[in-house]
């Protein structure tokens, strides 16, 4: 099994600002943000040190949850910073974006991290539509046309044309090439249907995240028999499973953060926003209903001390078959930043050696 460290940026906004999205630009603080991005750095040298496999990034706006809006740029400073640890964007927000620019940008970025990077192609959360004024029921048409294109421009060896329904490019011609050749490893991220139909079709891995064992299961099940419908068979290296983990020292210290954690996100959607993008996309995910509330807080998927996680782990590579595990790490209960560099370093010393072979 392989590891990777989710790094969303430690920003912690005003207690007085009320905790929605989109978040006032008048509650950030420049100093505070200067903070955010040398400590990345010391978190991911910290999950480098010990040997996880990976560093993932995402794509987020208008809200400190996650203050990587550009991706690229944090993996560029990343890249610069720690030099053995592959740096996984996961990822542009393909529907959002111009998927030239990203398939350059992206080549540029795996030459300069010395082929280190992967590339995980994501549709984005509903609200995030909203960022650059999009129909979000196009976005599933506008992620497969964009994430084809970008796999073309990585290919294709002459300059061609694009005439699709959402992008159009009299000529498309890429330099540089990225150093991973045909690509770097590449993901389609989601639970839907479409998405395990895409990787499979494509024959690219696929990234899945935050629900239950057995729900993502039958996510990863599906792309696997839409993988043997194309003819291949993906290994357990092409799955990623994105969780969010409490590790403490014992059972008892993980139970009291369970208890402390929020059962709404830390940056709600306002009310308004809410209902109108539920309304918009109801569709199921993997045969199961979406949540009542779309501002409900993430799943905790592990949580206990070193033994209990790796239980955990182990459980989850039966049922899901990921060979790649993205955790994102929680301390409820604390702001302090020694906190998460504490679960780092836990983890480190006491799971993960112990998890390589499962």
């Amino acid at each position: 099994m392989k590891l990777s460290y989710f790094e969303t940026g430690r920003y912690q906004p005003p207690a007085n600002i009320p905790a929605i999205w989109p978040m006032p630009a008048a509650a950030y603080d420049t100093s505070e943000g200067v903070r955010v991005f040398r400590g990345m750095i010391e978190r991911i040298a910290l999950a480098e040190k010990p040997g996880f496999d990976w560093v993932s990034l995402s794509e987020h706006h208008y809200s400190p949850r996650i203050l990587t809006p550009s991706p690229v740029v944090a993996a560029a400073y990343v890249a610069a910073r720690v030099h053995t640890i592959k740096i996984a964007l996961l990822g542009p927000i393909v529907s959002h974006s111009n998927p030239v620019r990203i398939a350059e940008e992206l080549a540029m970025l795996d030459t300069i991290a010395d082929g280190r990077l992967v590339v995980g192609l994501l549709r984005g959360t509903p609200n995030e539509t909203l960022t650059y004024d999009l129909n979000p029921q196009e976005s599933r048409e506008r992620t497969d046309e964009g994430m084809e294109l970008i796999l073309k421009a990585w290919t294709e060896p002459r300059p061609f044309g694009w005439q699709g329904r959402h992008f159009r490019y009299r000529t498309v011609s890429v330099w540089p090439r990225p150093l991973q050749q045909p690509h770097p490893p590449t993901f389609a991220l989601g639970t839907s249907r479409e998405a395990g139909e895409f990787a499979a079709r494509n024959r690219i891995g696929l990234g899945v995240s935050y629900g239950p064992s057995e729900v993502m299961g039958k996510v990863t099940g599906h792309y696997r028999e839409q993988c043997a419908r194309h003819g291949w068979e993906p290994g357990s290296d092409q799955i990623i499973f994105r969780a969010n983990i409490i590790l403490t020292e014992t059972d008892a210290q993980a139970q009291r953060a369970m208890e402390a954690y929020p059962a709404r996100a830390p940056f709600s959607l306002a009310e308004g926003v809410a209902s109108a993008l539920l309304a918009l996309d109801a569709r199921n995910i993997a045969g199961q209903a979406r949540p009542a509330s779309i501002n409900r807080a993430l799943p905790i998927n592990f949580f206990g001390g070193p033994d209990t996680v790796v239980d955990q782990l182990r459980r989850c590579r039966e049922v899901i078959g990921a060979g790649v595990i993205d955790l994102g790490f929680n301390t409820p209960g604390t702001t302090d930043p020694a906190a998460l560099m504490d679960a780092l370093d836990l983890f480190g010393r006491t799971v993960l050696p112990r998890i390589r072979d499962i």
